[in-house]
């Protein structure tokens, strides 16, 4: 019997499982600093979101939003990454750092 097309079958699945949906990235931000907004829609490989604080009160308390941007990196909902604005309201990390945390953390379930 040709086992072969349930063992791909089930590679499959365990990859989409394991892989697909478990990083996302939440930019929160505010209506007055939207100048200094975070385009992760140019991330790679991660669900995104965008989070107006003002409207959203309860996910900036949740969260523990201090400044404005922040961009939060979860894997599996668990925070593993922050970058927060610096004193003038603006985003240090680039887009290559984010998605360099992207990567690692897709990197590591290999490992």
């Amino acid at each position: 019997m040709n086992h072969i097309p349930y063992i791909v079958t089930g590679l499959f699945f365990f990859c989409i499982g394991s892989c697909v949906g478990q990083v996302s990235v939440v930019h929160f931000n505010s209506e007055w600093n939207s100048e200094n907004s975070f385009d992760v829609s140019v991330l790679k490989d991660c669900e995104k979101a965008d989070i107006i604080i003002c409207t959203n009160p309860e996910e900036q308390e949740k969260h523990k939003i201090k400044s404005v941007p922040t961009v939060i990196v979860f894997d599996n909902k668990i925070e593993v990454a922050r970058f927060e604005a610096n004193i003038m309201m603006q985003l240090e990390a680039t887009f290559k750092d984010i998605q360099e945390k992207i990567d690692k953390i897709y990197l590591a379930k290999f490992e």
